[in-house]
């Protein structure tokens, strides 16, 4: 097996194609979180479609405070800063981009099948390999700025990922190693480059048209249609069957009444 390379900033930038996110790449070596990072370059002058990159998080976040589990040296965790002039309604739809962006990549890169649980979620098959953490300051109901935090298994082996949540995380190098044979590490800043392409590519297309024009692209991945879940929403228990996204990305629930129910966030249970 091939050592797995160093994160490269130069290499990353020379793979870039769009002109959104080529402002700045901020590399650290070390870092509490990325998104923590953003916010202090944000309050420096930070500009739009700046990124800060970490080869490790100490302090690595999910949704409602939960850890990210973030071992040196085989993932990536990366933060995208926005200060967009848009509806702070539309930010949600920052997350949905994200995860289309994440799962193109995986697709591209390592040749995997990703399928997104909504909202932040990426998983191959049934486990996580990547989570999206979307965090916004408005002023005056303007948005002040915007950072989107991803987090993801790319060459963590197995017996790295932490017993107590092996049953429901993995890495990209498990799976192609499961699926695909390929034992050979994947390349981190191919995989960054394509992200931010992505992303670079989703967000002109989100500012010209709206979110409805990524819906599509999300829909090949949503694994979600027809499913029965229950979701906590404000401390009380939902459940209902998917029934699909709307065009500002919030999930909709058929409850047991019969009614329709729209979904702007919570945590989903099968």
């Amino acid at each position: 097996m091939d050592e797995i390379k160093s994160i490269d900033t130069s290499e990353i930038k020379k793979r870039l194609k769009g002109y959104f996110v080529e402002k700045d790449l901020y590399y650290q070596k070390k870092v509490d979180s990325t998104n923590t990072i953003a916010r202090n370059l944000v309050s420096k002058g930070a500009k739009n479609g700046s990124v800060v990159i970490a080869d490790c998080q100490e302090k690595g976040r999910g949704r409602n405070g939960k850890i990210w589990t973030s071992p040196c040296g085989c993932n990536i965790y990366m933060s995208i800063i926005l200060r967009p002039k848009f509806n702070p309604e539309a930010a949600q739809g920052m997350t949905i981009l994200a995860a289309v962006s994440v799962a193109d990549a995986i697709a591209e890169i390592a040749s995997l099948k990703p399928q997104i649980k909504w909202p932040n979620d990426v998983l191959i098959g049934t486990k996580k390999v990547s989570g999206i953490l979307t965090e916004m300051s408005t002023q005056n109901m303007n948005i002040e700025y915007i950072i989107v935090g991803i987090g993801m298994n790319v060459n963590t082996e197995e017996e790295d990922i932490n017993d107590n949540i092996r049953d429901i995380a993995t890495s990209l190098l498990i799976e192609s190693k499961k699926i695909n044979g390929q034992t050979d590490p994947i390349d981190r800043n191919k995989l960054i480059a394509s992200i931010l392409n992505k992303f670079d590519k989703y967000y002109e297309m989100f500012l010209s048209t709206g979110l409805s024009s990524i819906l599509h692209n999300y829909q090949k991945y949503f694994d979600m249609m027809g499913k029965t879940i229950r979701i906590n929403i404000k401390d009380k228990d939902v459940e209902g069957q998917v029934v699909g996204i709307d065009s500002k990305g919030a999930l909709l629930l058929k409850t047991g009444e019969n009614k329709l129910e729209k979904v702007i966030s919570g945590e989903i249970y099968f």
